[in-house]
């Protein structure tokens, strides 16, 4: 049972393309609002402030969104 690679598409590649740009531009828009809603600034909270609570909350946001991006690849 041999497997002809002319009929793969390239839908499958397409889409895990677009689910990861619409998951990266959703954490962008998740951090601009988080820093906006609570009057932060990214940057001097992680680099000046060492706010690690920020740090960890932006990490379990990126995190969230790959598992998000992953189960609508793997979903059929």
């Amino acid at each position: 049972m041999t497997e002809d690679t002319s009929s793969l598409s390239l839908m499958p590649l397409l889409s895990t393309v677009v689910y990861s740009v619409v998951g990266i531009v959703l954490m962008v828009l998740t951090i601009v609002v988080v820093n906006k809603l609570f009057r932060l600034q990214l940057h001097r909270e992680l680099v000046k402030e060492h706010n690690v609570a920020f740090g960890v909350m932006l990490g379990g946001l990126a995190v969230a969104i790959a598992i998000i991006i992953a189960g609508t690849i793997i979903s059929p």
